[in-house]
């Protein structure tokens, strides 16, 4: 008897929505990660990367792959703008190492091998 249940058949736009999965995972990832800065901005590449690879042959994309690509979007730009202004203050804003100092009273002793 052969089994022709739609549910064993062979799905290649399977594949696809992986991708649109991962970019969805990828994206949330790199919202959740801007209170760290830098670690935004892999995880929303990612995302668009994967959001990309989800799309086949020119169709729109999916719906998990387009909040994947907004998320990742997002959270690329804004942690791209957070890591800007941080580098800014630390080169530019002497109070900054004030802060430094205070937070960490022994800052320089270890960048200086002890």
């Amino acid at each position: 008897m052969e089994n022709s249940s739609e549910y064993s058949a062979y799905n290649p736009d399977k594949a696809r929505n992986s991708f649109g999965t991962a970019s969805l995972v990828m994206g949330i990832l790199s919202t959740v990660l801007l209170c760290t800065g830098i670690l935004a901005i892999p995880f929303g590449a990612l995302g668009v990367i994967f959001s990309i690879l989800s799309r086949k042959n020119g169709e729109n994309l999916g719906s998990s792959a387009l909040t994947g690509m907004v998320l990742s979007i997002t959270g690329m730009v804004i942690g791209l703008a957070l890591s800007a202004i941080a580098i800014y203050r630390i080169l530019y804003d002497p109070s900054v190492w004030d802060q430094i100092n205070e937070l960490y009273p022994d800052f320089y002793k270890y960048m200086n091998g002890f």
